[in-house]
């Protein structure tokens, strides 16, 4: 398991083989996190998920911690920290 892993991180061979396709893919999949993020964020207000009870607070807290992870993740990706900056 742990070469299959390697193989993704751009360890070998066959990581390698990826590494040009996701750089590609940068744009676009951040494009598409904002999108999904931003939906989210503007959908919770209106389902009454602010002030709800116990399980509409549940879905505030995952939309939080999901943006929290993302901007993280992407902060990290746009540093350099998991694989070369983009810019």
């Amino acid at each position: 398991m742990v070469p299959g892993l390697l193989g993704l991180l751009g360890g070998s061979s066959a990581g390698l083989a990826f590494a040009p396709a996701l750089q590609v893919l940068t744009w676009p999949f951040l494009a598409v996190t904002l999108l999904m993020l931003a939906r989210g964020w503007w959908l919770a207000p209106s389902h009454g998920s602010w002030w709800g009870p116990a399980w509409k607070n549940r879905a505030t807290y995952t939309l939080i911690t999901a943006t929290v992870l993302s901007g993280t993740l992407w902060g990290l990706r746009f540093a350099g920290v998991l694989g070369q900056s983009p810019l």
